[in-house]
C-alpha cells in the first residue's frame, strides 16, 4: 500500500534520502565496500568554504610568526633609545618618580610610556629568562604591521584575475616590510612599529567604509577607525604626522556618503581613544608639573619646573623648499644625518614618488585630452587614490614637522600599496603587470641598507642589570648625555636619582628642577654619590662636583654590571670638601 504522506526510516518503504546538509560536512570516514575488498576507508572531499577560511587564516598568520622569528635572528634590542628611557620611563611613571628623582633619563624620560609598558612586563616577568621568546613577542607584534598591509594591499589592488591579485598583494607586502625603516626597528622598544599598527588599522577602516559608500551602513562605520587613530597618537605622539591625512580622508568618504556625523564620529572615537592611551599620563604630568606634555610646549604652559621654552629636534627637517619636494631622492644614496643619525639607503620613498607622478600625469591626461573614458585604468583598483592622497598628506606634514626617518615608517611599509597600485593603474596586460611588480620589488630589495640602532647577543636573560647596593636615603648624581638610566630600575628604590648637564637641564638654569638637584647635593647628612660614564676621568667629576662644595670620596668606584652596557658605569662616592 502506498504511504499516504508519511516518512519511514526503517525497512519498510522507501529508503530515507539523503540530507542535503551531509553534503557539507566534515564526515567521518566510512568502510564501504568496493572493488578492492572491504573495510577500505573512503574521504569525503572537504568543503571549499572551509578550505578557503583556514587559508585565508594562515597567510595572515604567517606573516606574524615570520616577523617573531626574524627578531629572533636580528637579536636582542641593545639600542640607544632603550639604555636612554624605554626602560626607566615606564618604572617612572608606574612608581611615581617624576618629582622623586630629577629627570635621569633627561627630557624623553617624561613622554608617555604606556607603549613600553608590552617590553617592561615582558622583562619585569619570568619571561625575561627566556630572551628568545620575548624577542619572538615583541616581533610578532610587529608583525600585525605587515597583515594590516597585505589586507590593505588586496583590498587595494582589484585586477580580475585572483592570481595576478595575490601576486601584486604579496609584492606589496614584500616591498613594503623589508624596508630600512621596518626591519631596523623590528622587535625593538622604540614604539614605532606598535602606534603604526593603530594607524595602519585606521586607514584600512577608512578604506573599508568608502567601499561600502551608499549601501545603508551603519552611521558609526568611521567610529572605530577614529579610535584606532585616536590610540595610535596617545601611544606616540609622533604619530601627529598622520592624523591630517586620515581626517581628510575620512571628511572626503563623510561627504561622499552625505553623512557629516560619519566625520563627527572620526572625530570623537579619535578623542576618546586619545584621552584613554594618553589621558592618565598627561594628567599626571598636569599635577606634577603644570604642563600635560612636560618638559614640551612649555613656552606655552610656562611650567616653574622647566625653562619657558620649547624643546625641538629640527636636526633632521629639510633645508629649504626643494628639499622638502625631493626629500625622498636623497635617501637613494648612503647618507648620514639627513633624515637619521645612522647611514642607510633605501629607494621605495623614491620609487613611490615618481609612482604617484607618472600615475597622476596619465590620469590626468587621459581625463583631459582623450575621448575615451578614463575609468578602466582605476577599475582595476579599489580605493586607490584614498591612500595615495593619505601618503602625500602624511608626508608633507611628517617633513615639516619631524623629518625623522623612522617616524615615517607607515609611509615606507606602503610604498608597496602604492606602486603596486601605479603599476594595475598605468599597464593593462596581466603579465606585464605581474612581471613590473616582481622586477620592482627586487630593485628594491637588494638596494637597500637597513639601519643598525643597535643590537646583542642573547644570553641567560633578556635584561640583565647588577648594580652595587647603595643606601636607602642615598643621592645618586647623573650628570651625563649619554643613555645610562636603564640602571635605575634595577638599583635601590629609595634612593633617589638626579640628572643635571644633560640634553634639557643646565647647572647654570634657575628653573625648579635645577633648583632642586643643587639644594639635594648640598643637603648634609646624606650618602652622595656620583656616575661615572665610560673611561673613569676623575678631574672631570671633581671639577662638577666643586659646584655643589664637594669632591670624590677616597673609596674606590663600583661597578656596574649589564648585558646592556656600552659606556662602563661605575658609582663613585662622594664626600665633602
Amino acid at each position: 500500500m502506498r504511504d499516504s504522506g508519511r516518512t519511514t526510516s526503517g525497512p519498510v518503504g522507501r529508503p530515507p534520502e539523503r540530507r542535503p546538509e551531509a553534503r557539507h560536512a566534515l564526515a567521518r570516514p566510512v568502510a564501504v565496500r568496493g572493488t578492492a575488498g572491504f573495510g577500505t576507508p573512503r574521504w569525503p572531499a572537504l568543503d571549499a568554504r572551509a578550505l578557503l577560511a583556514a587559508s585565508r587564516i594562515w597567510i595572515f598568520l604567517l606573516p606574524i610568526l615570520a616577523a617573531g622569528a626574524l627578531s629572533i635572528a636580528l637579536g636582542p634590542d641593545n639600542s640607544w633609545d632603550l639604555r636612554y628611557y624605554h626602560l626607566y620611563a615606564p618604572y617612572a611613571f608606574l612608581h611615581g618618580r617624576y618629582l622623586y628623582d630629577v629627570g635621569p633619563a633627561q627630557w624623553q624620560g617624561f613622554l608617555n610610556p604606556v607603549a613600553d609598558l608590552l617590553f617592561y612586563g615582558l622583562i619585569s616577568s619570568k619571561l625575561n629568562d627566556a630572551p628568545r621568546v620575548v624577542a619572538f613577542i615583541m616581533g610578532a607584534v610587529h608583525g600585525i604591521n605587515a597583515v594590516l598591509v597585505l589586507a590593505i594591499a588586496m583590498h587595494v589592488l582589484r585586477p580580475l584575475q585572483r592570481l595576478e591579485r595575490w601576486t601584486l598583494g604579496v609584492c606589496a607586502l614584500l616591498f613594503g616590510v623589508s624596508g630600512a625603516g621596518f626591519i631596523s626597528l623590528l622587535g625593538t622598544t622604540s614604539n614605532d612599529l606598535i602606534a603604526s599598527t593603530f594607524v595602519l588599522g585606521a586607514l584600512l577602516g577608512v578604506l573599508k567604509a568608502a567601499g561600502r559608500e551608499g549601501d545603508g551602513q551603519s552611521r558609526a562605520s568611521l567610529l572605530w577607525p577614529g579610535m584606532l587613530a585616536g590610540a595610535g597618537l596617545g601611544l606616540k605622539y609622533t604619530s601627529a604626522s598622520f592624523i591630517p591625512g586620515l581626517a581628510l580622508i575620512a571628511l572626503i568618504v563623510a561627504v561622499r556618503r552625505r553623512r557629516a556625523v560619519d566625520f563627527l564620529a572620526f572625530g570623537a572615537g579619535g578623542a576618546i581613544a586619545f584621552l584613554v592611551f594618553a589621558g592618565p599620563h598627561l594628567l599626571t604630568l598636569w599635577q606634577d608639573f603644570g604642563n600635560p606634555v612636560f618638559p614640551l610646549f612649555n613656552n606655552i604652559f610656562q611650567s616653574p619646573y622647566y625653562e619657558p621654552e620649547s624643546i625641538r629636534d629640527a636636526r633632521f627637517l629639510p633645508r629649504d623648499l626643494w628639499q622638502l619636494f625631493t626629500y625622498p631622492f636623497y635617501w637613494t644614496t648612503i647618507q648620514t644625518y639627513i633624515v637619521a643619525e645612522l647611514p642607510f639607503r633605501d629607494w621605495r620613498g623614491a620609487m613611490a614618488y615618481i609612482a604617484i607622478a607618472v600615475s597622476a600625469a596619465t590620469f590626468a591626461a587621459i581625463f583631459l585630452f582623450d575621448r575615451r573614458s578614463p575609468d578602466h585604468p582605476p577599475a582595476t583598483t579599489r580605493g586607490f587614490p584614498l591612500v595615495v592622497l593619505f601618503v602625500v598628506v602624511s608626508y608633507f606634514a611628517w617633513a615639516i614637522g619631524f623629518g625623522i626617518y623612522r617616524y615615517a615608517v607607515v609611509l615606507e611599509m606602503l610604498t608597496g600599496v602604492v606602486i603596486m597600485g601605479a603599476i594595475a593603474w598605468l599597464l593593462e596586460e596581466s603579465r606585464r603587470r605581474v612581471a613590473v611588480a616582481i622586477l620592482a620589488s627586487t630593485i628594491a630589495m637588494v638596494t637597500t641598507v637597513h639601519l643598525d640602532w643597535g643590537r646583542g647577543d642573547f644570553g641567560d636573560k633578556y635584561v640583565e642589570v647588577s648594580v652595587p647596593p647603595l643606601p636607602r636615603d642615598s643621592i645618586v648624581l647623573v650628570a651625563t648625555w649619554d643613555p645610562v638610566a636603564y640602571f635605575i630600575p634595577f638599583a635601590e628604590p629609595k634612593a633617589q636619582y638626579v640628572g643635571i648637564e644633560n640634553n634639557y637641564l643646565e647647572w647654570s638654569q634657575h628653573n625648579e628642577l635645577a633648583a632642586k638637584v643643587k639644594r639635594l647635593m648640598a643637603a648634609p647628612g646624606r650618602s652622595k654619590f656620583i656616575l661615572s660614564v665610560g673611561t673613569f676621568d676623575w678631574r672631570e667629576l671633581d671639577s662638577l662636583l666643586q659646584r655643589f662644595g664637594l669632591r670624590l670620596a677616597e673609596q674606590p668606584c663600583q661597578d656596574i654590571h649589564s648585558n646592556l652596557e656600552v659606556h662602563a658605569l661605575r658609582l663613585c662616592r662622594v664626600a665633602s670638601e
